[in-house]
């Protein structure tokens, strides 16, 4: 996709019959509205005896019958193309929507460009419905407003005789007026829905982090800044309105304007004569059947402007492609997760720069089979970087990256994904209860007996008795968004739990065990990690130096490089780098031991509060299930 253009390209031959049965709708609609006034003026004439353009001899009521007919299908052709471009309007936006959702989940983190969150959901929220206003507003509304415009003056030429420059400098001259001041209230609809998503981004920050806010004196500041955006908001929204007043009051007159130099023109050519019937089939072709297109016309201008700007956006979105220096795969090949040994993982110079800064340098691995692999270094030194690499969620290039046989770099992102579980540090969770916390099935209505035991089975082992903890109604206790009636440790547990029920063969574990107490830390090391979880790899980032004697390996990193990579007990003892570190971990340690914990209280409840949710990347299904 290169272009705005293209997307709507794409978007109008999508069913492309269907878009030129609107047209024809349109079209017959036009022909049969300027068809009913001609036999409303015969059938004015015949009864008056003024001189007929058809010179037939008829009952005047089937002339009177003729043309209410034709009004009528005038207006149901109008109907029937509204409604078949909604629906129309609704197909597009499943097709739209799938495509955008699907590319939402190829992009890895870092080809977001910066974008945050509400910004993609804004643009499935607002641009999809908006891009899509061109198929349910403009197209129908468009052939609605054109074909009149064009087929009006030559009727009134062809029968009345009526010069076509007046009339068409008149729709011109409106054409070009709408057309401005369409644009300008595109611009006050655009500013409208941005103000809007600020707006709404702020009181979902005010709502997600009321308590912190209130502990540290910042409500009155944060309310102000949501009231600013909203004093702005309505300044725009009064702009707006008034510019859209001003746009239907000409549309409303200048049909008046029109009537008047029609019958000047008129009487100009036939001498000041005109007939009864004449003068109806006028009044009424330009009084009543061009009304409504002159309505229609400043809208039609401002939905298509507003739809285009929907569709820029969402063409921007579609345009942000992940980096590779490989090729990877389009297709997604399942794997059996317990039909084999997981593989082992060989890296080859592996670099990460993000915004212009090295992240990873020049990273070498090789991590065996069923390893326990433990990676240790200062705050921002790259191990969370390191283990989404891994995952192919930011970008890093290798020289080499093998899983076993398969070369990780070519695969489809799906696939590889499916190797690896992830437990992020926070413990992703997400508004449901317990059962589906642990599955990600929703509305599961019979679940069996086999699958509760398997889920109690991989709580009891995170160590999460659903007896004694704080879920009254077991596995159906519902967990509040992002489960704000869980502590951290609770939700590193269930985290764990679900990774306990996937299957999958590398576990990715980034500093998940900072929030248990030393006793539920030390049973789930030896009980899950060590000993259940012995069949897998599990490579995890810590701060606690006294899991390292109960790894297979420690990986030390500093500054995005790897400075060693052995046992802990090697580590000790020849490398004086990893000496002063772990120095430097027990002496924080201890310091944090005597500090009297009213002084942490605040920072604690700031880091709950505004505590980012992580990606939890579930094998097997070849899907996303967690939010990016």
């Amino acid at each position: 996709m290169h272009s705005s253009f293209s997307l709507l390209w794409q978007i109008l031959k999508y069913r492309w019959p269907f878009r030129i049965l609107i047209v024809l709708l349109s079209f017959f609609s036009a022909c049969l509205g300027l068809a009913g006034p001609f036999f409303q003026k015969e059938f004015v004439d015949l009864l008056s005896g003024s001189p007929l353009i058809w010179d037939i001899q008829s009952n005047p009521l089937f002339l009177l019958l003729f043309s209410f007919l034709c009004i009528l299908g005038s207006l149901a052709f109008t109907q029937l193309a509204q409604l078949l471009g909604v629906y129309e309007s609704l197909e597009v936006q499943k097709w739209l929507g799938r495509r955008l959702y699907q590319h939402s989940l190829d992009l890895r983190s870092d080809s977001l460009n910066g974008r945050p969150i509400g910004e993609v959901v804004a643009t499935y929220a607002t641009d999809v419905p908006g891009a899509t206003v061109i198929l349910d507003q403009s197209l129908p509304t468009g052939t609605n407003i054109i074909f009149p415009l064009i087929l009006s003056p030559i009727v009134l030429h062809h029968y009345f005789g009526i010069s076509y420059l007046p009339i068409l400098s008149i729709f011109i001259v409106l054409s070009i007026v709408n057309f401005v001041m369409a644009y300008r209230q595109s611009h006050f609809f655009y500013r409208f829905k941005t103000i809007a998503a600020e707006r709404m981004g702020l009181v979902g920050q005010w709502v997600q982090n009321i308590r912190t806010l209130r502990i540290l004196g910042w409500v009155s500041e944060f309310e102000k800044k949501i009231l600013k955006v909203r004093e702005f908001e309505t300044l725009n929204r009064l702009m707006m309105l008034t510019n859209g007043q001003t746009m239907n009051s000409i549309s409303s007159s200048i049909t008046f304007i029109i009537n008047i130099v029609a019958v000047i023109s008129y009487l100009s050519v036939t001498n000041n004569q005109m007939s009864s019937g004449t003068l109806l089939a006028l009044l009424w072709i330009i009084g009543i059947f061009l009304t409504k297109p002159f309505r229609q016309m400043p809208w039609f201008f401002t939905f298509l402007f507003d739809s285009w700007t929907s569709l820029r956006r969402v063409n921007l979105f579609l345009r942000l492609k992940n980096i590779d220096h490989v090729q990877r795969a389009k297709e997604i090949h399942k794997i059996d997760l317990l039909d084999q040994a997981p593989p082992d993982l060989i890296v080859q110079n592996l670099n990460l720069e993000i915004g212009g800064e090295k992240i990873l340098k020049n990273i070498n691995l090789q991590i065996k089979s069923r390893e326990f692999i433990a990676i240790v270094g200062e705050v921002g030194s790259g191990k969370t970087s390191l283990l989404l690499s891994l995952t192919g969620e930011n970008g890093a290039t290798f020289d080499q990256y093998h899983l076993g046989r398969n070369d990780a770099r070519t695969m489809h992102l799906d696939h590889l994904r499916q190797f690896f579980s992830f437990v992020p540090q926070s413990g992703f969770i997400m508004s449901a209860n317990l059962r589906e916390n642990i599955t990600l099935e929703y509305d599961k209505q019979i679940p069996s007996l086999e699958l509760e035991l398997k889920i109690k089975r991989s709580l009891r082992l995170a160590e999460f008795d659903i007896d004694s903890e704080r879920v009254e109604d077991g596995l159906e206790t519902e967990i509040g968004e992002r489960g704000v009636n869980l502590s951290g440790g609770q939700k590193q547990r269930v985290s764990l739990a679900r990774v306990d029920f996937y299957k999958s063969p590398i576990i990715l574990l980034d500093d998940c065990l900072s929030a248990v107490d030393v006793d539920t830390e030390n049973k789930l090391i030896d009980n899950l990690i060590l000993s259940e979880w012995s069949n897998r790899t599990r490579i995890l980032t810590t701060h606690r130096l006294t899991i390292l004697d109960k790894t297979d390996r420690v990986l030390f990193i500093k500054d995005g490089q790897v400075l060693a990579f052995d046992t802990y007990k090697n580590l000790l003892a020849n490398n004086n780098e990893f000496q002063e570190f772990t120095s430097s971990v027990s002496m924080a340690v201890a310091k944090s031991t005597f500090k009297e914990p009213e002084a942490d209280m605040a920072t604690t409840v700031v880091a709950e509060t505004s505590a980012i949710t992580s990606t939890t990347l579930i094998p097997s299904t070849g899907e996303d299930h967690g939010p990016e």
